[in-house]
Protein backbone atom coordinates (compact mmCIF):
# COMPACT_ATOMS: atom_id res chain seq x y z
CA UNK A 1 0.00 0.00 0.00
CA UNK A 2 1.48 3.38 -1.00
CA UNK A 3 0.86 6.15 1.52
CA UNK A 4 0.31 9.57 -0.03
CA UNK A 5 2.30 12.58 1.11
CA UNK A 6 -0.92 13.79 2.68
CA UNK A 7 -1.19 10.64 4.78
CA UNK A 8 2.46 10.79 5.76
CA UNK A 9 1.96 14.39 6.90
CA UNK A 10 -1.05 13.38 8.97
CA UNK A 11 0.92 10.53 10.58
CA UNK A 12 3.66 12.96 11.57
CA UNK A 13 1.16 15.44 12.92
CA UNK A 14 -0.53 12.75 14.98
CA UNK A 15 2.75 11.51 16.38
CA UNK A 16 3.81 14.97 17.55
CA UNK A 17 0.32 16.23 18.47
CA UNK A 18 0.83 19.28 16.30
CA UNK A 19 -2.67 18.88 15.01
CA UNK A 20 -3.17 22.40 13.74
CA UNK A 21 -0.19 22.37 11.34
CA UNK A 22 -1.92 20.84 8.35
CA UNK A 23 0.05 22.81 5.74
CA UNK A 24 -1.26 22.66 2.17
CA UNK A 25 -2.90 19.24 2.50
CA UNK A 26 -6.33 20.61 1.72
CA UNK A 27 -7.97 17.21 1.20
CA UNK A 28 -7.30 16.11 4.81
CA UNK A 29 -9.50 17.65 7.51
CA UNK A 30 -10.10 16.77 11.15
CA UNK A 31 -12.64 17.22 13.91
CA UNK A 32 -10.66 16.88 17.15
CA UNK A 33 -12.18 16.16 20.58
CA UNK A 34 -9.64 14.19 22.66
CA UNK A 35 -6.58 15.50 20.85
CA UNK A 36 -5.81 12.51 18.64
CA UNK A 37 -7.85 11.81 15.50
CA UNK A 38 -7.67 8.37 13.86
CA UNK A 39 -4.98 7.76 11.28
CA UNK A 40 -6.58 7.11 7.86
CA UNK A 41 -4.46 5.67 5.04
CA UNK A 42 -5.54 4.67 1.53
CA UNK A 43 -3.76 3.24 -1.47
CA UNK A 44 -3.13 5.19 -4.67
CA UNK A 45 -6.41 4.09 -6.26
CA UNK A 46 -8.23 6.68 -4.15
CA UNK A 47 -6.96 9.81 -5.87
CA UNK A 48 -8.32 12.79 -7.73
CA UNK A 49 -8.43 12.82 -11.53
CA UNK A 50 -10.23 11.36 -14.52
CA UNK A 51 -11.61 7.83 -14.27
CA UNK A 52 -12.16 5.23 -17.00
CA UNK A 53 -14.18 3.14 -14.54
CA UNK A 54 -17.63 3.88 -13.08
CA UNK A 55 -16.42 3.08 -9.58
CA UNK A 56 -13.45 3.85 -7.38
CA UNK A 57 -11.92 1.03 -5.35
CA UNK A 58 -11.19 2.31 -1.84
CA UNK A 59 -8.71 0.20 0.09
CA UNK A 60 -6.73 1.09 3.18
CA UNK A 61 -6.48 1.04 6.95
CA UNK A 62 -7.70 3.15 9.84
CA UNK A 63 -5.88 3.18 13.20
CA UNK A 64 -6.53 4.82 16.54
CA UNK A 65 -5.11 4.62 20.07
CA UNK A 66 -8.51 3.57 21.42
CA UNK A 67 -11.11 2.25 19.04
CA UNK A 68 -12.68 3.01 15.64
CA UNK A 69 -16.38 3.68 15.70
CA UNK A 70 -16.98 3.63 11.96
CA UNK A 71 -15.74 4.60 8.47
CA UNK A 72 -18.11 6.23 5.98
CA UNK A 73 -18.06 7.93 2.61
CA UNK A 74 -20.23 10.66 1.13
CA UNK A 75 -20.67 11.11 -2.63
CA UNK A 76 -21.79 14.43 -4.10
CA UNK A 77 -23.49 15.54 -0.90
CA UNK A 78 -25.67 12.44 -0.55
CA UNK A 79 -26.26 10.62 2.73
CA UNK A 80 -23.15 8.96 4.25
CA UNK A 81 -22.65 5.27 3.48
CA UNK A 82 -20.90 2.80 5.77
CA UNK A 83 -17.68 0.97 4.88
CA UNK A 84 -16.94 -2.35 6.58
CA UNK A 85 -13.73 -2.39 8.64
CA UNK A 86 -12.15 -5.65 9.86
CA UNK A 87 -10.61 -6.26 13.30
CA UNK A 88 -7.22 -4.97 12.14
CA UNK A 89 -8.67 -1.75 10.78
CA UNK A 90 -8.45 -2.74 7.11
CA UNK A 91 -11.22 -1.84 4.69
CA UNK A 92 -11.83 -2.57 1.02
CA UNK A 93 -14.89 -1.29 -0.83
CA UNK A 94 -16.02 0.29 -4.05
CA UNK A 95 -17.92 3.52 -4.57
CA UNK A 96 -20.10 3.79 -7.68
CA UNK A 97 -19.55 7.09 -9.48
CA UNK A 98 -21.96 9.47 -11.16
CA UNK A 99 -21.38 10.65 -14.71
CA UNK A 100 -19.14 13.73 -14.74
CA UNK A 101 -17.90 15.38 -11.54
CA UNK A 102 -17.77 13.39 -8.28
CA UNK A 103 -16.88 14.83 -4.88
CA UNK A 104 -16.05 12.02 -2.42
CA UNK A 105 -15.23 12.37 1.26
CA UNK A 106 -13.93 9.40 3.24
CA UNK A 107 -14.34 9.84 7.01
CA UNK A 108 -13.02 7.77 9.95
CA UNK A 109 -14.55 8.37 13.39
CA UNK A 110 -13.08 7.02 16.63
CA UNK A 111 -14.81 6.24 19.92
CA UNK A 112 -14.30 9.74 21.25
CA UNK A 113 -15.89 11.30 18.17
CA UNK A 114 -12.67 12.54 16.53
CA UNK A 115 -12.98 12.51 12.75
CA UNK A 116 -10.33 12.30 10.05
CA UNK A 117 -11.53 13.04 6.50
CA UNK A 118 -9.95 12.58 3.08
CA UNK A 119 -11.62 14.25 0.10
CA UNK A 120 -11.07 13.52 -3.61
CA UNK A 121 -12.56 14.87 -6.83
CA UNK A 122 -13.02 12.33 -9.64
CA UNK A 123 -14.41 12.89 -13.13
CA UNK A 124 -16.15 9.94 -14.76
CA UNK A 125 -16.00 10.40 -18.52
CA UNK A 126 -13.68 11.47 -21.31
CA UNK A 127 -13.50 15.10 -22.41
CA UNK A 128 -11.12 14.32 -25.30
CA UNK A 129 -11.60 11.76 -28.09
CA UNK A 130 -9.75 10.43 -31.15
CA UNK A 131 -11.00 8.13 -33.90
CA UNK A 132 -9.54 6.93 -37.17
CA UNK A 133 -8.44 10.46 -38.13
CA UNK A 134 -10.91 12.74 -36.36
CA UNK A 135 -10.51 14.34 -32.98
CA UNK A 136 -12.50 16.35 -30.43
CA UNK A 137 -12.51 18.01 -27.03
CA UNK A 138 -15.24 19.23 -24.71
CA UNK A 139 -15.19 22.63 -23.06
CA UNK A 140 -18.03 23.81 -20.82
CA UNK A 141 -20.18 20.99 -22.23
CA UNK A 142 -19.68 22.11 -25.84
CA UNK A 143 -18.15 19.98 -28.60
CA UNK A 144 -15.12 21.13 -30.59
CA UNK A 145 -14.17 18.82 -33.47
CA UNK A 146 -11.57 18.60 -36.21
CA UNK A 147 -9.97 16.20 -38.68
CA UNK A 148 -11.27 13.74 -41.23
CA UNK A 149 -14.88 14.39 -42.15
CA UNK A 150 -15.81 12.07 -45.00
CA UNK A 151 -18.75 10.72 -42.97
CA UNK A 152 -19.48 13.94 -41.10
CA UNK A 153 -17.85 12.33 -38.07
CA UNK A 154 -16.50 15.59 -36.66
CA UNK A 155 -20.06 16.88 -36.21
CA UNK A 156 -20.23 19.60 -38.87
CA UNK A 157 -23.52 18.24 -40.31
CA UNK A 158 -21.83 17.99 -43.74
CA UNK A 159 -18.95 16.05 -45.33
CA UNK A 160 -15.68 17.69 -46.33
CA UNK A 161 -12.03 17.10 -47.20
CA UNK A 162 -8.83 19.07 -46.60
CA UNK A 163 -8.77 20.11 -50.27
CA UNK A 164 -12.02 22.04 -49.85
CA UNK A 165 -11.49 25.78 -49.99
CA UNK A 166 -13.79 26.44 -47.05
CA UNK A 167 -15.52 24.53 -44.29
CA UNK A 168 -13.16 21.65 -43.55
CA UNK A 169 -12.25 21.52 -39.83
CA UNK A 170 -8.45 21.35 -39.99
CA UNK A 171 -8.37 23.23 -36.69
CA UNK A 172 -10.87 22.94 -33.80
CA UNK A 173 -14.35 24.10 -34.71
CA UNK A 174 -17.31 24.58 -32.39
CA UNK A 175 -20.04 22.14 -33.44
CA UNK A 176 -23.13 24.30 -33.01
CA UNK A 177 -25.54 21.46 -33.83
CA UNK A 178 -24.30 19.38 -30.87
CA UNK A 179 -25.94 19.51 -27.43
CA UNK A 180 -24.42 22.12 -25.12
CA UNK A 181 -24.39 19.92 -22.03
CA UNK A 182 -22.11 17.03 -23.00
CA UNK A 183 -20.16 15.17 -20.31
CA UNK A 184 -18.26 12.48 -22.22
CA UNK A 185 -17.25 11.66 -25.80
CA UNK A 186 -15.85 8.54 -27.47
CA UNK A 187 -14.69 8.04 -31.07
CA UNK A 188 -13.31 5.17 -33.14
CA UNK A 189 -12.70 4.71 -36.85
CA UNK A 190 -15.23 7.05 -38.55
CA UNK A 191 -18.05 7.30 -36.03
CA UNK A 192 -18.66 9.29 -32.85
CA UNK A 193 -20.59 9.01 -29.58
CA UNK A 194 -21.41 11.37 -26.72
CA UNK A 195 -23.35 11.45 -23.43
CA UNK A 196 -25.08 14.53 -22.04
CA UNK A 197 -25.55 15.42 -18.38
CA UNK A 198 -28.90 13.59 -18.29
CA UNK A 199 -27.36 10.29 -19.42
CA UNK A 200 -28.73 10.52 -22.97
CA UNK A 201 -26.47 9.02 -25.69
CA UNK A 202 -25.91 10.70 -29.07
CA UNK A 203 -24.24 9.39 -32.23
CA UNK A 204 -23.13 10.56 -35.69
CA UNK A 205 -20.81 9.62 -38.56
CA UNK A 206 -20.40 6.28 -40.32
CA UNK A 207 -23.39 3.96 -39.87
CA UNK A 208 -22.62 1.17 -42.34
CA UNK A 209 -23.09 -1.59 -39.73
CA UNK A 210 -25.72 0.15 -37.63
CA UNK A 211 -23.01 1.23 -35.17
CA UNK A 212 -24.85 4.48 -34.44
CA UNK A 213 -27.75 2.58 -32.86
CA UNK A 214 -30.46 4.68 -34.48
CA UNK A 215 -32.19 2.09 -36.65
CA UNK A 216 -32.26 1.66 -40.41
CA UNK A 217 -34.34 4.64 -41.54
CA UNK A 218 -33.32 8.18 -42.51
CA UNK A 219 -29.63 7.57 -43.12
CA UNK A 220 -27.65 10.00 -45.26
CA UNK A 221 -25.33 9.11 -48.14
CA UNK A 222 -21.68 10.02 -47.59
CA UNK A 223 -19.18 7.64 -49.22
CA UNK A 224 -21.84 5.20 -50.42
CA UNK A 225 -25.62 5.17 -50.39
CA UNK A 226 -27.26 5.35 -46.95
CA UNK A 227 -24.04 4.80 -45.00
CA UNK A 228 -23.92 7.68 -42.51
CA UNK A 229 -25.78 10.16 -40.32
CA UNK A 230 -24.79 13.80 -40.50
CA UNK A 231 -27.03 14.94 -37.66
CA UNK A 232 -26.03 14.57 -34.01
CA UNK A 233 -29.11 12.89 -32.57
CA UNK A 234 -30.13 10.77 -29.60
CA UNK A 235 -30.23 6.98 -29.47
CA UNK A 236 -33.60 5.72 -28.31
CA UNK A 237 -33.94 3.03 -25.66
CA UNK A 238 -30.98 3.87 -23.41
CA UNK A 239 -31.44 5.91 -20.24
CA UNK A 240 -29.02 6.97 -17.50
CA UNK A 241 -25.85 6.15 -19.43
CA UNK A 242 -22.58 6.65 -17.54
CA UNK A 243 -20.02 5.26 -19.99
CA UNK A 244 -19.37 4.73 -23.70
CA UNK A 245 -16.91 2.58 -25.56
CA UNK A 246 -16.42 2.56 -29.31
CA UNK A 247 -15.21 -0.51 -31.18
CA UNK A 248 -14.33 -0.52 -34.85
CA UNK A 249 -17.88 -1.22 -36.04
CA UNK A 250 -19.80 -1.82 -32.82
CA UNK A 251 -20.32 0.09 -29.59
CA UNK A 252 -21.20 -0.54 -25.96
CA UNK A 253 -23.00 1.67 -23.43
CA UNK A 254 -22.98 1.17 -19.66
CA UNK A 255 -25.91 2.50 -17.65
CA UNK A 256 -26.11 3.52 -14.00
CA UNK A 257 -27.74 0.22 -12.94
CA UNK A 258 -24.84 -1.82 -14.38
CA UNK A 259 -26.64 -2.90 -17.56
CA UNK A 260 -24.68 -3.06 -20.83
CA UNK A 261 -26.22 -2.18 -24.20
CA UNK A 262 -24.65 -2.91 -27.59
CA UNK A 263 -25.29 -2.11 -31.26
CA UNK A 264 -23.58 -2.45 -34.63
CA UNK A 265 -21.65 -5.32 -36.23
CA UNK A 266 -22.10 -8.74 -34.63
CA UNK A 267 -20.55 -11.37 -36.91
CA UNK A 268 -18.40 -12.72 -34.05
CA UNK A 269 -21.02 -12.25 -31.34
CA UNK A 270 -19.46 -8.98 -30.11
CA UNK A 271 -22.87 -7.60 -29.13
CA UNK A 272 -23.15 -10.33 -26.52
CA UNK A 273 -26.86 -11.04 -27.02
CA UNK A 274 -26.51 -14.75 -27.91
CA UNK A 275 -26.77 -14.12 -31.66
CA UNK A 276 -24.41 -13.31 -34.54
CA UNK A 277 -26.80 -10.88 -36.24
CA UNK A 278 -25.95 -7.18 -36.65
CA UNK A 279 -28.25 -4.78 -34.82
CA UNK A 280 -28.87 -1.12 -35.66
CA UNK A 281 -30.74 -0.60 -32.39
CA UNK A 282 -29.46 -1.22 -28.84
CA UNK A 283 -29.66 -4.79 -27.55
CA UNK A 284 -28.92 -5.79 -23.99
CA UNK A 285 -25.80 -7.86 -23.34
CA UNK A 286 -26.87 -11.19 -21.84
CA UNK A 287 -25.05 -11.93 -18.57
CA UNK A 288 -27.55 -14.61 -17.52
CA UNK A 289 -24.95 -17.40 -17.84
CA UNK A 290 -22.15 -15.34 -16.24
CA UNK A 291 -22.01 -17.05 -12.88
CA UNK A 292 -20.92 -14.79 -10.04
CA UNK A 293 -20.93 -11.60 -12.12
CA UNK A 294 -20.97 -8.40 -10.11
CA UNK A 295 -22.13 -4.90 -10.92
CA UNK A 296 -20.51 -3.90 -14.23
CA UNK A 297 -18.35 -0.79 -13.83
CA UNK A 298 -16.44 -0.59 -17.13
CA UNK A 299 -16.90 -1.61 -20.76
CA UNK A 300 -14.26 -1.58 -23.53
CA UNK A 301 -14.34 -2.72 -27.16
CA UNK A 302 -11.74 -3.77 -29.72
CA UNK A 303 -12.11 -4.43 -33.44
CA UNK A 304 -14.57 -7.32 -33.02
CA UNK A 305 -14.45 -8.18 -29.31
CA UNK A 306 -16.01 -6.73 -26.16
CA UNK A 307 -15.04 -6.68 -22.50
CA UNK A 308 -16.53 -5.75 -19.14
CA UNK A 309 -15.12 -5.27 -15.66
CA UNK A 310 -17.32 -5.83 -12.61
CA UNK A 311 -17.04 -4.44 -9.10
CA UNK A 312 -15.47 -7.67 -7.86
CA UNK A 313 -12.49 -7.07 -10.14
CA UNK A 314 -13.61 -9.83 -12.52
CA UNK A 315 -13.12 -9.50 -16.28
CA UNK A 316 -15.64 -10.76 -18.85
CA UNK A 317 -15.20 -11.03 -22.61
CA UNK A 318 -17.15 -11.98 -25.72
CA UNK A 319 -16.89 -11.71 -29.50
CA UNK A 320 -13.88 -12.60 -31.64
CA UNK A 321 -11.23 -14.91 -30.20
CA UNK A 322 -9.15 -15.18 -33.39
CA UNK A 323 -6.10 -13.62 -31.71
CA UNK A 324 -6.74 -15.19 -28.30
CA UNK A 325 -8.75 -12.07 -27.47
CA UNK A 326 -10.58 -13.95 -24.72
CA UNK A 327 -7.40 -15.25 -23.09
CA UNK A 328 -8.35 -18.93 -23.15
CA UNK A 329 -4.91 -20.31 -24.05
CA UNK A 330 -5.40 -20.69 -27.80
CA UNK A 331 -6.54 -18.87 -30.91
CA UNK A 332 -10.03 -19.59 -32.17
CA UNK A 333 -9.48 -20.72 -35.76
CA UNK A 334 -9.84 -23.73 -38.05
CA UNK A 335 -6.51 -25.14 -36.91
CA UNK A 336 -7.95 -25.43 -33.41
CA UNK A 337 -11.33 -26.63 -34.68
CA UNK A 338 -12.94 -23.50 -33.29
CA UNK A 339 -15.83 -21.48 -34.72
CA UNK A 340 -15.07 -17.85 -33.98
CA UNK A 341 -18.45 -16.80 -32.60
CA UNK A 342 -18.65 -16.16 -28.85
CA UNK A 343 -21.95 -14.43 -28.29
CA UNK A 344 -22.22 -14.46 -24.50
CA UNK A 345 -19.87 -13.06 -21.84
CA UNK A 346 -17.34 -15.53 -20.43
CA UNK A 347 -14.98 -15.10 -17.50
CA UNK A 348 -11.34 -14.25 -18.27
CA UNK A 349 -9.07 -15.23 -15.39
CA UNK A 350 -6.56 -12.40 -15.56
CA UNK A 351 -4.66 -12.89 -12.31
CA UNK A 352 -3.19 -16.35 -11.64
CA UNK A 353 -5.48 -18.33 -9.32
CA UNK A 354 -7.74 -15.30 -9.07
CA UNK A 355 -10.66 -17.53 -8.11
CA UNK A 356 -9.04 -18.22 -4.74
CA UNK A 357 -6.59 -15.44 -4.02
CA UNK A 358 -8.46 -13.92 -1.09
CA UNK A 359 -6.58 -13.17 2.14
CA UNK A 360 -7.49 -12.50 5.73
CA UNK A 361 -6.76 -8.82 5.33
CA UNK A 362 -9.22 -7.22 2.94
CA UNK A 363 -6.76 -4.67 1.56
CA UNK A 364 -4.26 -7.28 0.29
CA UNK A 365 -6.27 -8.99 -2.46
CA UNK A 366 -5.15 -8.16 -6.00
CA UNK A 367 -7.97 -7.36 -8.42
CA UNK A 368 -8.29 -5.79 -11.85
CA UNK A 369 -9.29 -2.13 -11.60
CA UNK A 370 -9.19 -0.95 -15.24
CA UNK A 371 -9.18 -2.33 -18.80
CA UNK A 372 -8.05 -1.01 -22.18
CA UNK A 373 -8.31 -2.66 -25.60
CA UNK A 374 -6.55 -2.08 -28.91
CA UNK A 375 -7.38 -3.61 -32.26
CA UNK A 376 -6.87 -7.15 -30.95
CA UNK A 377 -5.02 -6.86 -27.64
CA UNK A 378 -6.12 -6.13 -24.08
CA UNK A 379 -4.44 -4.48 -21.09
CA UNK A 380 -5.59 -4.96 -17.48
CA UNK A 381 -4.37 -2.75 -14.62
CA UNK A 382 -4.66 -4.01 -11.03
CA UNK A 383 -4.86 -2.31 -7.66
CA UNK A 384 -1.27 -3.43 -7.06
CA UNK A 385 0.03 -1.39 -10.05
CA UNK A 386 0.56 -4.55 -12.10
CA UNK A 387 -0.37 -4.68 -15.79
CA UNK A 388 -1.46 -7.89 -17.50
CA UNK A 389 -1.99 -8.29 -21.25
CA UNK A 390 -3.11 -10.81 -23.84
CA UNK A 391 -4.01 -11.07 -27.52
CA UNK A 392 -2.20 -9.86 -30.63
CA UNK A 393 1.48 -8.98 -30.17
CA UNK A 394 2.77 -8.79 -33.75
CA UNK A 395 3.80 -5.14 -33.29
CA UNK A 396 4.95 -5.62 -29.68
CA UNK A 397 1.79 -3.93 -28.42
CA UNK A 398 1.95 -6.33 -25.47
CA UNK A 399 5.72 -6.33 -25.42
CA UNK A 400 9.13 -7.84 -26.19
CA UNK A 401 8.49 -8.54 -29.86
CA UNK A 402 9.83 -5.34 -31.39
CA UNK A 403 13.01 -3.66 -32.58
CA UNK A 404 15.38 -5.36 -30.13
CA UNK A 405 13.63 -8.64 -29.29
CA UNK A 406 11.92 -9.79 -32.50
CA UNK A 407 13.50 -12.91 -34.05
CA UNK A 408 15.62 -13.53 -30.96
CA UNK A 409 15.45 -16.37 -28.46
CA UNK A 410 13.97 -13.98 -25.87
CA UNK A 411 11.21 -12.62 -28.08
CA UNK A 412 7.63 -13.00 -26.90
CA UNK A 413 5.17 -14.67 -29.26
CA UNK A 414 3.16 -12.75 -31.85
CA UNK A 415 0.02 -13.85 -30.03
CA UNK A 416 -0.12 -14.05 -26.23
CA UNK A 417 -2.84 -16.59 -25.55
CA UNK A 418 -3.33 -16.10 -21.80
CA UNK A 419 -3.18 -13.02 -19.56
CA UNK A 420 0.49 -12.39 -18.85
CA UNK A 421 2.04 -10.03 -16.33
CA UNK A 422 4.28 -7.40 -17.92
CA UNK A 423 7.58 -7.28 -15.98
CA UNK A 424 8.43 -3.66 -16.80
CA UNK A 425 5.78 -2.31 -14.43
CA UNK A 426 7.35 -3.67 -11.25
CA UNK A 427 7.75 -0.86 -8.70
CA UNK A 428 5.99 1.64 -10.97
CA UNK A 429 2.98 3.74 -9.98
CA UNK A 430 0.48 3.31 -12.81
CA UNK A 431 -2.51 5.62 -12.91
CA UNK A 432 -4.14 4.38 -16.12
CA UNK A 433 -3.52 2.28 -19.25
CA UNK A 434 -4.64 3.03 -22.82
CA UNK A 435 -4.74 1.07 -26.09
CA UNK A 436 -5.93 1.36 -29.68
CA UNK A 437 -4.73 0.00 -33.00
CA UNK A 438 -1.43 -1.80 -32.44
CA UNK A 439 -0.09 0.48 -29.72
CA UNK A 440 -0.31 0.82 -25.94
CA UNK A 441 0.30 3.62 -23.45
CA UNK A 442 0.55 3.89 -19.67
CA UNK A 443 0.14 7.04 -17.56
CA UNK A 444 2.58 6.96 -14.62
CA UNK A 445 2.98 9.03 -11.47
CA UNK A 446 5.94 9.55 -9.16
CA UNK A 447 8.46 9.11 -11.99
CA UNK A 448 12.01 9.76 -10.82
CA UNK A 449 14.01 12.46 -12.57
CA UNK A 450 17.39 11.88 -14.21
CA UNK A 451 18.85 14.69 -12.11
CA UNK A 452 19.18 14.51 -8.34
CA UNK A 453 17.87 18.02 -7.63
CA UNK A 454 14.63 17.60 -9.62
CA UNK A 455 11.58 16.14 -7.85
CA UNK A 456 9.68 13.15 -9.17
CA UNK A 457 7.02 13.97 -11.76
CA UNK A 458 3.40 12.90 -12.18
CA UNK A 459 1.42 12.39 -15.37
CA UNK A 460 4.20 10.92 -17.54
CA UNK A 461 3.20 8.92 -20.64
CA UNK A 462 5.03 5.76 -21.71
CA UNK A 463 4.42 4.17 -25.12
CA UNK A 464 5.07 0.71 -26.51
CA UNK A 465 4.09 -1.21 -29.63
CA UNK A 466 3.79 0.57 -32.98
CA UNK A 467 5.49 3.97 -32.95
CA UNK A 468 6.45 5.97 -36.05
CA UNK A 469 8.01 9.25 -37.07
CA UNK A 470 8.43 11.12 -40.34
CA UNK A 471 11.83 12.56 -41.23
CA UNK A 472 12.47 15.87 -42.95
CA UNK A 473 12.20 14.25 -46.38
CA UNK A 474 8.68 12.99 -45.71
CA UNK A 475 9.63 9.35 -45.12
CA UNK A 476 7.79 7.70 -42.24
CA UNK A 477 9.61 4.95 -40.34
CA UNK A 478 7.84 2.74 -37.81
CA UNK A 479 9.51 1.19 -34.80
CA UNK A 480 7.83 -1.40 -32.65
CA UNK A 481 8.85 -0.57 -29.09
CA UNK A 482 9.57 -3.62 -26.92
CA UNK A 483 8.58 -2.10 -23.60
CA UNK A 484 7.12 1.15 -22.25
CA UNK A 485 9.34 4.07 -23.27
CA UNK A 486 9.11 7.78 -22.50
CA UNK A 487 9.10 9.02 -26.08
CA UNK A 488 7.29 12.27 -25.21
CA UNK A 489 9.65 13.69 -22.61
CA UNK A 490 8.30 17.23 -22.94
CA UNK A 491 4.85 16.13 -21.74
CA UNK A 492 4.38 16.21 -17.98
CA UNK A 493 1.42 16.41 -15.64
CA UNK A 494 -0.93 14.77 -18.15
CA UNK A 495 -4.40 14.32 -16.72
CA UNK A 496 -6.03 12.21 -19.42
CA UNK A 497 -5.69 11.31 -23.07
CA UNK A 498 -7.46 9.52 -25.92
CA UNK A 499 -5.99 7.13 -28.47
CA UNK A 500 -7.13 7.07 -32.05
CA UNK A 501 -6.06 4.36 -34.43
CA UNK A 502 -2.80 6.18 -35.21
CA UNK A 503 -3.01 9.58 -33.50
CA UNK A 504 -3.55 10.82 -29.95
CA UNK A 505 -4.73 13.78 -27.92
CA UNK A 506 -3.80 14.56 -24.31
CA UNK A 507 -4.94 17.07 -21.73
CA UNK A 508 -2.35 18.65 -19.47
CA UNK A 509 -3.33 19.42 -15.89
CA UNK A 510 -2.37 22.93 -14.75
CA UNK A 511 0.58 22.72 -12.37
CA UNK A 512 -1.19 24.88 -9.79
CA UNK A 513 -4.12 22.47 -9.62
CA UNK A 514 -3.84 20.10 -6.67
CA UNK A 515 -6.87 18.20 -5.47
CA UNK A 516 -9.49 19.56 -7.83
CA UNK A 517 -10.06 18.67 -11.47
CA UNK A 518 -9.30 21.19 -14.23
CA UNK A 519 -12.37 21.09 -16.45
CA UNK A 520 -10.72 23.55 -18.83
CA UNK A 521 -9.69 21.57 -21.91
CA UNK A 522 -7.67 24.40 -23.38
CA UNK A 523 -4.29 22.84 -22.54
CA UNK A 524 -4.29 20.22 -25.27
CA UNK A 525 -1.58 18.40 -27.23
CA UNK A 526 -1.83 16.05 -30.22
CA UNK A 527 0.69 13.77 -31.92
CA UNK A 528 0.80 10.85 -34.36
CA UNK A 529 -0.56 10.56 -37.86
CA UNK A 530 -1.56 13.86 -39.46
CA UNK A 531 -4.34 13.17 -41.94
CA UNK A 532 -7.11 15.53 -43.04
CA UNK A 533 -6.32 17.81 -40.08
CA UNK A 534 -6.44 15.14 -37.38
CA UNK A 535 -3.85 16.95 -35.24
CA UNK A 536 -5.79 20.23 -35.22
CA UNK A 537 -2.89 22.43 -36.31
CA UNK A 538 -2.93 24.07 -39.72
CA UNK A 539 0.87 24.02 -39.93
CA UNK A 540 1.23 20.23 -39.83
CA UNK A 541 1.77 18.52 -43.17
CA UNK A 542 -0.88 16.18 -44.54
CA UNK A 543 0.04 12.44 -44.34
CA UNK A 544 2.99 12.93 -41.98
CA UNK A 545 3.67 11.29 -38.61
CA UNK A 546 4.47 13.73 -35.80
CA UNK A 547 5.59 12.05 -32.62
CA UNK A 548 6.28 15.17 -30.65
CA UNK A 549 3.46 17.06 -28.91
CA UNK A 550 1.74 19.77 -30.94
CA UNK A 551 -0.27 22.38 -28.98
CA UNK A 552 -3.91 22.69 -29.96
CA UNK A 553 -6.01 25.73 -29.11
CA UNK A 554 -9.77 25.81 -28.95
CA UNK A 555 -11.41 28.96 -30.34
CA UNK A 556 -12.67 31.52 -27.85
Amino acid sequence: MRLSSLTQAVALITATLLLTACGDDSDITTDIIDGTPPLLTTDSNFSSGYSAVAAVFVSGQVQDQDDIRYVTYTLNGKAPQSITVDTNGYFNDRILLDLGENHITLAATDGAGNIMRSTKNIYLGDTVAAGGSHTAALHDGQLYGWGRNNYGQTGTAYTSTHTDIMGHPEIPMLMNNAPKNLKSIKFNQNHSLAIDDKGQVYSWGNDTYGQLGRGQANRHSCVKAADCRLDISAIAGIDNAVMLTAGYNHNLVLTKDGSVWAFGANAQGQLGNNTAIDSSIPVKVDFSAAEGVGHIIQVVASSSSSYALDDKGQVWGWGSDASANLGRGRTCDKANNCININSKPMRINVIANDLSNGTTQQAEKEIVTQLAAGKDHVLALTNKNSVYAWGLNASSQIGYNGIDFKNTANAWASIITTPTKLPWFTDKEVRRVYANGNASYALLDDVASNTSNTPAADGILYAWGMFGETDGKGKTIYENLDEPTNKLSSLKNIDNMAMGTMHLIAHEKPFNQNNGIPFDNRTLFTWGWSFEGSLGNENTSHTWMYNYPIPVKLPS
